[in-house]
């Protein structure tokens, strides 16, 4: 799987993650990957997570009273990213099993 080949040229459709509902049941994730979402858009899309969450995190060390609420917005933040990764994985993991390369 060809990371520059699986990003589309022109998409006016943004390619994030989607919040899953998990009222009521604490087992469910809260964000999932959209599906089919090219390899390069999701690592692009991690990273930009993931330096938020670096600054995030830079500014609650410095403000102790924003803390709690900076702290978990890195939570979520976080569940971002991985999920993104995750869903990469996934993609990845049946595109082998389905003869193909990734």
């Amino acid at each position: 799987m060809d990371m520059d080949s699986e990003t589309p040229k022109n998409s006016s459709k943004p390619y994030v993650v989607q919040a899953a509902s998990r009222f009521g049941n604490s087992d469910a994730e809260l964000v999932q990957m959209k599906p089919q979402l090219p390899i390069r858009t999701a690592l692009m899309e991690a990273s930009g997570i993931m330096g938020c969450i670096t600054e995030i995190t830079r500014k609650a060390i410095d403000r102790p009273d924003d803390r709690q609420v900076m702290m978990k917005a890195t939570y979520y933040l976080a569940g971002m990213a991985k999920s993104l990764i995750d869903g990469q994985l996934l993609q990845i993991r049946q595109a082998r099993e389905g003869g193909g390369e990734a």
